[in-house]
């Protein structure tokens, strides 16, 4: 440790009673929790910040009313502590202010969320609460010293690692890697006195891995070899296996679909791992619909379980709650699986429960399959994040998409590694050829149906933009006679997943096979057709429908995908397509209207300069940007000067605004409810739910029931009220549709059919 300290912690004070009786020492909670929190922060080089953070968090405890609160055992009562050690850990490093007010914010959230240093409205919450008159007074930790230089050293090294344009909002990064350590160490160590377990770091056998993937690499080799695609997959896979032996960076591999990237990168991403001594591998993933295949792709081809490989998501049901949530907690198995929406709005997060597993992201490969699919809102938080991690963190991090966005080409740049490609892109063998099939004034569904029907051979898949479109669309086809199966987010994810498995059975077997779907189905999903036709999008979106149409090269000859565009298209809550379908247009109107050679990277670049002015990702209120709360906080300053009651009074040195920029921050819009839809057996779940009285029994049934739950808008819950579809009282404060309301084929009909009997 860099402090030395006089213990006067006596027998009698305590940190906790566990439900068993058993009486924690004050003193070996902090012993532990220091030494936790300076093994998870020395990875990244801030073990003595965190050393000492660790020691005195709980320093609140040690006063006689705290003490007496502890044996009172109210549940009803709570009293804070938290704030007594973040003063006096700020008294004691104030001499080099900066590491003080990360200190000192650390300690004081870390039971609930971090404080704006300076919030954009010009106060400052946390020299706030470091100000608040309280009385406290314990008779230990009056001899520490704390060597000021080291923390200086540590801190700087961390701010130093960025680049000019990164420093400001390197440092609201710093404070949630401090406070994930913190709130990590804390909370382990409780987690162990309650179990009783003894904490054992995971250490990965990389090398079993490696020879078992090998060994099936092979075998599936040897099975295919005759086929082109087989050839090109054997060709990527091996340069990923190749590049695994470059230093820790940030990464691309740009591969055509279908080429195999999932093993390509988990190939690249263990040998790296071995080489580097890295911890873990975290594969993030855009799309629920694909994350539970990935994750089974990858136990086959490690022959391993769900221990090491662990999915985190919303939709995965555990043998153990306890020890999964112990574990998605922490982010601490060989092998993580999530998605991109949890990893962004942890890292983005202030709170502690979503930051705790921050620390784990360093001394990691993380892989992002999908890349294009982060929000343009979000570009600028992404590559600032990723630079960390990279450069703070010592991880490496792998951007995977048959449409690499040019990220090092915007304002805020990702900093790619100088040889930053796995792989030279290898074009793969011609399997199929898009064909541009708009007309001037648009489709009507009617129309579009004739055109589908007379495109259709044995399997075709139709992506259109809306869920509106693509049910008006079904429609019409059905209606016409054609057996055709729908995709869209109007259905719960257990209906999605059953017309999925019945596409594959029908493609499997060689049935014709006729599916209308929204955009959930284009990108990562394994599936092939013999035809596709995609609604006008971005070119991006179009060539990962593309990869959807002869994916394996299964039907020998070259296969069609048509564009097609909807007349009187009404895209204006989807501003992304709607702008990349113009510029899609642009192009093909730039190439006589030939959209099969059409250049990627003249889109990115067109689109990416279009939408330049979103990447910082706005506020609300359009005043200032979450990436500005994060770094410099201009809004934040501007106010504080105008302040009359901040007139000549200094500000504090780190001016983010970690909580407002949180409360601003989410990947998917909000403002949606989620309502238990009538599919399969929910109905019988519920009647368990209302019936049982074990809380933790409720907890992971509830779990199951969110497989049947439909995410609607506030205008959608209107008209369902007003047809009395809703049931809002018998179910627990759940909200249930009635029968009438959920098509077996379409999924929630607001419409419905007048059947007002709920579940």
């Amino acid at each position: 440790m860099s402090f030395e300290v006089e213990d006067k912690f006596g027998d009698a004070i305590f940190a906790r009673i566990t439900e068993s009786g058993y009486r924690q020492k004050l003193q070996d909670h902090s012993h532990q929790v220091a030494e936790y929190a300076k093994m998870f922060g020395s990875k990244c080089g801030i073990g003595e910040i965190m050393s000492i953070a660790g020691y005195l968090h709980d320093f609140g405890k040690a006063s006689q009313e705290w003490q007496e609160y502890l044996l009172r055992n109210n549940p009803q009562e709570k009293l804070p502590h938290s704030i007594f050690g973040a003063k006096h850990a700020y008294d004691k490093t104030v001499s080099f202010q900066s590491v003080a007010e990360t200190i000192g914010n650390i300690i004081a959230s870390h039971h609930g969320q971090l404080h704006d240093s300076l919030a954009p409205d010009g106060t400052t919450p946390l020299n706030d609460r470091m100000s608040e008159q309280s009385s406290f007074s314990a008779s230990y930790c009056n001899k520490l010293t704390v060597d000021i230089e080291t923390l200086k050293n540590e801190f700087m090294s961390v701010i130093n690692a960025a680049q000019s344009d990164d420093k400001a909002f390197f440092l609201s990064m710093l404070t949630k890697l401090a406070f994930s350590c913190l709130v990590d160490a804390d909370r382990l160590d409780a987690y162990l006195v309650e179990s009783g377990d003894i904490y054992t770091p995971i250490t990965p056998d990389w090398e079993a891995f490696i020879c078992t993937l090998e060994k099936n690499l092979a075998d599936n080799y040897t099975n295919n070899r005759e086929s082109e695609m087989t050839k090109l997959r054997q060709t990527i896979s091996a340069d990923c296996k190749n590049a695994a032996f470059r230093p820790t960076g940030i990464y691309k591999l740009a591969a055509p679909t279908g080429s195999g990237k999932t093993l390509s990168s988990m190939r690249f991403a263990l040998e790296h791992a071995k080489k580097h001594g890295l911890e873990r591998i975290i594969y993030v993933i855009p799309y629920l619909s694909i994350l539970s295949q990935t994750a089974k792709q990858i136990r086959q081809a490690l022959a391993t379980d769900e221990n090491t490989v662990l999915e985190h998501h919303s939709n995965f049901l555990p043998d153990d709650e306890d020890n999964y949530k112990l574990h998605t907690d922490r982010w601490d198995a060989p092998i993580i699986l999530t998605t991109q929406v949890q990893l962004l709005e942890s890292i983005f997060s202030a709170k502690g429960s979503d930051l705790r597993k921050f620390h784990n992201m360093a001394r990691s490969v993380i892989i992002f399959d999908e890349a294009q699919s982060i929000p343009i809102k979000c570009v600028h938080l992404f590559n600032g994040a990723m630079n960390f991690i990279n450069r703070v963190g010592k991880s490496t991090v792998l951007l995977c998409t048959a449409t690499q966005p040019p990220f090092d080409c915007v304002c805020r740049k990702i900093n790619f590694s100088e040889e930053a490609a796995l792989t030279q892109y290898l074009k793969a063998p011609k399997r199929c050829q898009i064909k541009n099939a708009l007309v001037n004034s648009g489709y009507t569904y009617s129309d579009l149906a004739e055109f589908v029907m007379g495109k259709h051979q044995n399997s075709t898949l139709v992506i259109l933009n809306t869920k509106a479109a693509a049910k008006a669309l079904y429609e019409e086809l059905e209606n016409a006679g054609m057996p055709v199966l729908h995709l869209s987010t109007n259905m719960c994810s257990a209906h999605r997943d059953a017309v999925i498995d019945k596409l594959r059975r029908r493609l499997k077997e060689k049935e014709p096979v006729l599916c209308i779907s929204t955009q959930l189905i284009e990108a990562g999903v394994d599936i092939s057709l013999e035809c596709v036709i995609r609604d006008i999008a971005g070119l991006d979106s179009i060539y990962q429908a593309a990869g959807r149409c002869n994916r394996h090269g299964e039907y020998k000859t070259v296969k069609d995908v048509y564009v097609v565009n909807i007349k009187d298209e009404n895209l204006s809550k989807l501003p992304d397509i709607k702008i990349g379908a113009k510029i899609t247009q642009r192009l093909a109107g730039d190439n006589n209207g030939n959209l099969d050679n059409a250049d990627i990277n003249e889109y990115y670049r067109q689109y990416f300069y279009q939408r330049r002015n979103l990447m910082d990702y706005d506020t609300k209120d359009r005043s200032t940007t979450i990436y500005d709360l994060l770094s410099v906080n201009k809004k934040g300053r501007g106010a504080y000067t105008e302040r009359k009651d901040k007139e000549g009074v200094q500000p504090p040195m780190l001016t983010q605004a970690i909580k407002s920029a949180a409360d601003e921050f989410y990947v998917i819009e909000k403002g949606r409810t989620d309502v238990i839809v009538p599919y399969e057996n929910s109905a019988e779940l519920l009647r368990r739910f209302t019936e049982l009285e074990n809380l933790k029994e409720k907890r992971r049934l509830l779990k199951e029931i969110g497989k049947y739950t439909v995410s609607l808008y506030d205008f959608q819950l209107k008209i369902l009220d007003d047809n009395h579809a809703l049931d809002r009282i018998n179910y627990g404060g759940l909200t249930v549709l009635a029968r009438g309301f959920y098509n077996e084929k379409i999924g929630v009909d607001i419409d419905g059919s007048h059947e007002f009997s709920c579940i």
